[in-house]
């Protein structure tokens, strides 16, 4: 293996020039700096990350903790992720948990042993355990998109409640008063705060609710497809869905077909999310879109910035950013296909 000693030797030049010539640093001549770079391509030098941290005190190292991968949802944000930390210098250890409480804390000890610098969390239950575990190991921690019932991380998501509102004002709007709403994952956050806009536009409204409209869908195919049968069957059946998430308002279609519905004559149905899938010409899904790639470089942004500055203000008073969402109608809803209907403004960030 090759060492900072066998570059230093050849080029003719000391360990440290070479040091400053890797961190490009501006003490170094010209002509220098272009004999030590010759020198590492000609003997293939690799600087040693754990070496480096040691000086450094950082090991460049990002951890991203999620629930799901398979959810349509995260490739985007995935990819955000990944392209802000290489950009800065960072490497991203991806850690899919499945929504399994025992993968979780199986990765959350993983990041604790690769003393990784800071993880953006977006699995988080009503608990929450990781983020505190992390943040009591001193490693920086953004939650994302989720968050527990009680928290003290810094946290970036999108204005959830606003967007169940609207979307439930919308229907309202098209004459619907049957509507059913369906749930994600139990204790998800975002579930729950959708469906407390969607609760307070009904409220509003004077429509009447009961226990029977708020089907469990766990923002999953198979799932919500057995309970679209089930819903759909029904002499009572809602003359409008809207579902909190885009996977779940898909697979309500798909069983609306398959019994002979038609989107949006007999049904109409509204998702969350605005994956890419959504606004493809076969399904023109109405949605409330979330802008996943700015959330995702948003979070990263502000998990770079606890890591390099330990003056930063997200230190002592945890910052909290929700961005905005916006209806955007399409053929799903049977509305006016038109320009976005923006939600309520969404609550001021605070730091």
């Amino acid at each position: 293996m090759v060492t900072i000693i066998d570059v230093a030797r050849k080029a003719g030049v000391s360990p440290k020039t070479v040091s400053n010539v890797v961190n490009n640093r501006p003490v170094v001549r010209p002509a220098t700096r272009e004999r030590v770079q010759e020198v590492i391509r000609e003997l293939e030098y690799r600087p040693s990350a754990a070496a480096r941290s040691l000086v450094t005190r950082t090991r460049r190292l990002i951890g991203f903790l999620l629930a799901d991968i398979k959810n349509p949802a995260y490739p985007e944000m995935v990819e955000a992720i990944a392209s802000q930390t290489h950009q800065n210098g960072f490497m991203l250890l991806l850690c899919n948990t499945g929504r399994d409480p025992v993968e979780e804390d199986h990765y959350v000890n993983l990041l604790i042993e690769q003393q990784v610098d800071g993880v953006i969390i977006s699995s988080s239950g009503a608990e929450g355990r990781a983020a505190g575990i992390l943040s009591r190991r001193g490693i920086q921690v953004v939650l994302f998109n989720r968050h527990p019932k009680v928290f003290n991380e810094n946290y970036v998501g999108v204005d959830n409640e606003g967007g169940g509102y609207s979307a439930a004002g919308y229907l309202l709007a098209l004459g619907h008063t049957r509507i059913a709403f369906f749930r994600g994952e139990p204790g998800s956050s975002t579930s729950e705060e959708r469906e407390a806009g969607f609760r307070r536009a009904l409220l509003e409204n004077g429509v009447p609710m009961d226990d029977s409209q708020f089907i469990f869908g766990d923002f999953r195919v198979g799932k919500s497809r057995e309970a679209a049968t089930a819903l759909l069957t029904r002499r009572d059946r809602p003359t409008a869905i809207f579902a909190a998430n885009d996977v779940m308002a898909i697979a309500v279609m798909d069983v609306a077909l398959r019994l002979g519905l038609r989107v949006p004559e007999d049904l109409a149905v509204v998702g969350f999310d605005d994956i890419p899938i959504a606004s493809s010409s076969p399904i023109g899904l109405t949605t409330v879109r979330s802008d996943l790639r700015t959330m995702a470089e948003e979070a990263t942004r502000l998990l770079l910035e606890l890591v390099r500055d330990p003056h930063h203000p997200g230190h002592l008073n945890p910052i909290r950013k929700i961005l905005p969402v916006a209806l955007q109608i399409r053929r799903t809803s049977g509305g006016r296909v038109g320009d976005p209907v923006r939600s309520p403004p969404p609550p001021a960030s605070t730091a």
